[in-house]
């Protein structure tokens, strides 16, 4: 089914392609909250378990750079049944495991198929809309993706009351195992298969292009270093939290969803001020906010002052991401060459790997100590700030042509 139709899909497709859009926060948020408990279960480094993290977002980035074309080759519903069924058997195996090496392969594996799952998701909705369809067809999705991205850390949490870590993989592979099984009844077939699409040196071509236009290099790296800020809260707020702050994964899980509500709150906020403002003012605002979050972060763990200065120190911090990520994503797809879904992919490869570069640096002096954390804080502000001068001149001198 390769024509486009518009035609209003059934519910439980829309449920099914939304919940398969949550590979992210399931792989990622879910399982933020066990960090410190890994971390004395397998009597490992700070930095190590991070790497648990770093290796499933790595994989959530190259998972979409290669499942699209796959999906393009093999067709959709195939696809998607393999890599889900791989997702399941890796949540299973993480179960068992009683090594580190394991634990971080597994995790890859996790990453790569619910890279694969988001996309496809996307790509079979973009198989059978077009326009404002497809736009109202993937804010559907968007809405399930703000609710399991609310609750799937408060899951977490509640799942290390009651067990330990390994239950959240236990519960990832019961969830994975349910949306396999919907898959198989509700997914249609979308797109027939089709070999000749399958040209990685054409995407790669078309790269090096991009890299060749600062117009656009300059909004991905914005981009990537506005998400550095969510990340880096991921690797290092379980520690800080819990280690210096005394909360229980619980109560972290429950602040990581209240971040979470200001990160979809923020992302519909920007949807409507981009309608009445300037986008480059608007994302000079949004970096404000975000820079002063990191001063307030600096301040609160320099001095050790109150948790709820901590809680709105992370708030200003983290919920701008929603709105400058986006506002980049657009400014760079205007000076993107070439096909919009290379463009697109590479906005997302280079996001989530510079994100997992730099989640185990927050903890290379151990579970007590922030001073890396505000290092990766206060470069990434700083770079953030030269960029923005930069991407002025850019449209300055823009405008003036």
């Amino acid at each position: 089914m390769d024509k486009i139709s518009n035609r209003q899909l059934p519910t439980m497709v829309i449920i099914v392609l939304g919940i398969m859009t949550t590979f992210g926060p399931l792989t990622i948020d879910m399982y933020v909250p066990s960090l410190p408990n890994v971390q004395s279960d397998f009597n490992t480094s700070v930095s190590q378990v991070q790497l648990t993290l770093s290796f499933a977002m790595i994989g959530l980035a190259i998972g979409q750079f290669i499942f699209g074309p796959l999906s393009d080759a093999y067709g959709r519903k195939k696809m998607a049944l393999i890599i889900i069924s791989i997702y399941a058997i890796a949540s299973l195996f993480a179960v068992f495991t009683t090594s580190m090496s394991l634990l971080l392969l597994l995790r890859l594996f996790q990453g790569l198929t619910g890279g694969g799952a988001i996309v496809i998701a996307k790509a079979t909705m973009g198989d059978q809309h077009e326009g404002k369809a497809l736009a109202k067809g993937l804010a559907s999705l968007l809405v399930i993706n703000g609710i399991i991205t609310i609750i799937a850390p408060i899951i977490g949490g509640y799942a290390l009351t009651i067990s330990n870590w390994k239950a959240i993989f236990l519960i990832l592979t019961v969830v994975s195992i349910i949306i396999l099984i919907l898959s198989m009844l509700h997914l249609e077939e979308t797109h027939k298969t089709n070999l000749s699409k399958l040209n990685f040196s054409a995407i790669f071509k078309d790269f090096g292009a991009l890299f060749k236009k600062p117009a656009f290099i300059i909004p991905m790296v914005l981009q990537g270093l506005t998400y550095v800020m969510l990340f880096s809260f991921s690797a290092a707020g379980p520690f800080i939290t819990q280690k210096i702050y005394d909360m229980t994964p619980q109560q972290f899980s429950y602040l990581f969803a209240f971040n979470g509500v200001g990160l979809i709150i923020m992302s519909q906020l920007t949807a409507k001020l981009v309608a009445y403002m300037n986008r480059y003012l608007l994302l000079i605002i949004l970096t404000t906010i975000q820079i002063v979050g990191v001063i307030l972060i600096i301040v609160t763990l320099t001095l050790h002052l109150p948790l709820w200065v901590l809680i709105i120190a992370f708030f200003l911090n983290v919920c701008p991401v929603t709105g400058i990520g986006p506002l980049s994503f657009a400014l760079a797809m205007e000076s993107r060459t070439g096909g919009s879904g290379n463009a697109s992919s590479l906005l997302g490869l280079f996001q989530f790997i510079l994100g997992g570069i730099m989640s185990p640096l927050v903890g290379l002096q151990g579970e007590y100590s922030v001073l890396p954390y505000i290092t990766i804080l206060v470069i990434t502000a700083i770079l953030i700030i030269c960029l923005e001068i930069v991407f002025k001149s850019i449209l300055f001198n823009k405008q003036l042509k």
